[in-house]
């Protein structure tokens, strides 16, 4: 659950910095404003476990599949450090609660990552116009909520959880051979710019109804990626992820997760214009270390693969583990 959620938060806005390098002549990132809102309101609108027609993958010729895939991979080939905002949108469809949580993000690559959840920012928690209260089939509105403060962080050799209201924290030591580079075989790797090829072999992959690439070079145009998991450790996190990728640069407007047991939907998005790519004086303090004086350690453990993993065990779609 910490590196799935790692992953989600800190990687979906790494493509970003290619607004300033590989297409000098667009604005930057840091003035640029989140293109096509109404896309990012649709990916939230759905209730976990409903079929609807908006989000549900649609026949594509399978070269245009790729096509998407390889310019995805192709612009986030560069990217070494970004840093950023983003808000997070938990719904629970059996309870009808909305937890909501606002935060920084901070992404090094290869392996090093940080997601802050109401630390310093927090919530709105009234109805904004923008984004009204999710309601179940019935009508019934969910209650809204702040999530609990929390900081996740991976400094490449450790994942640290911390629950800032109880003052203690979950370490996760990473083992040797998971280090480094290896660190997208973890869940949802794609968001760190795995390779198309490899993408394939891990999901079941097609192009939601929300795709809408550009005609011309002067219209912004949209991605929109589904992917199943086909792996037993991805299957088991989540069933189905979205995501919603500006064309021109492939940055990231908003990826939605859907639990194994379809009640529980996840929702990040991302402001372009407060990412911060590639800056080239470090960060201090170094995110990647929170200070823990004062807290308390309440589970220390290696993480290992465990023995289908390390045989590279696949999950076929449909079925159950």
């Amino acid at each position: 659950m910490l590196k799935y959620l790692l992953a989600g938060g800190l990687s979906a806005g790494v493509s970003a910095p290619l607004l300033a390098q590989q297409q000098p002549r667009a604005p930057r990132p840091t003035g640029a404003q989140p293109p096509d809102p109404a896309g990012v309101q649709r990916i939230q609108s759905e209730e976990p476990g409903q079929k609807r027609p908006e989000t549900q993958p649609v026949v594509v010729n399978p070269q245009e599949l790729e096509r998407v895939l390889l310019d995805w991979e192709k612009k986030t080939a560069h990217i070494t450090k970004l840093r950023g905002e983003h808000q997070q949108f938990e719904y629970d469809s059996v309870f009808l609660v909305e937890k909501r949580a606002i935060g920084s993000f901070w992404f090094q690559s290869p392996d090093k990552g940080r997601i802050d959840f109401n630390i310093n920012q927090q919530p709105q928690l009234v109805d904004p116009p923008e984004k009204p209260r999710k309601k179940s089939p019935s009508g019934e509105q969910y209650r809204v909520e702040a999530a609990s403060p929390k900081i996740w962080s991976c400094d490449g050799t450790m994942v640290l959880s911390v629950d800032v209201s109880d003052k203690t924290y979950d370490k996760l030591e990473i083992p040797p051979h998971q280090r480094g580079e290896n660190i997208i075989d973890g869940p949802l790797p794609f968001l760190f710019g795995m390779k198309a090829d490899k993408l394939k072999e891990r999901y079941q992959m097609s192009l939601g109804s929300q795709h809408n690439p550009p005609r011309t070079k002067d219209v912004r145009g949209t991605y929109h990626i589904v992917a199943m998991p086909l792996k037993i450790d991805d299957a088991r996190e989540w069933s189905r992820a979205e995501v919603l990728l500006d064309a021109t640069y492939c940055v990231p407007k908003a990826i939605r997760l859907i639990d194994p047991a379809q009640t529980r939907e996840t929702v990040y998005t991302f402001d372009m214009s407060t990412m911060k790519p590639n800056e080239k004086l470090p960060w201090i303090p170094n995110p990647f270390s929170p200070p823990l004086l004062g807290y308390k350690p309440v589970l220390t453990a290696t993480k290992e693969l465990d023995p289908r993993q390390r045989s590279s065990g696949i999950l076929p779609v449909g079925r159950d583990n």
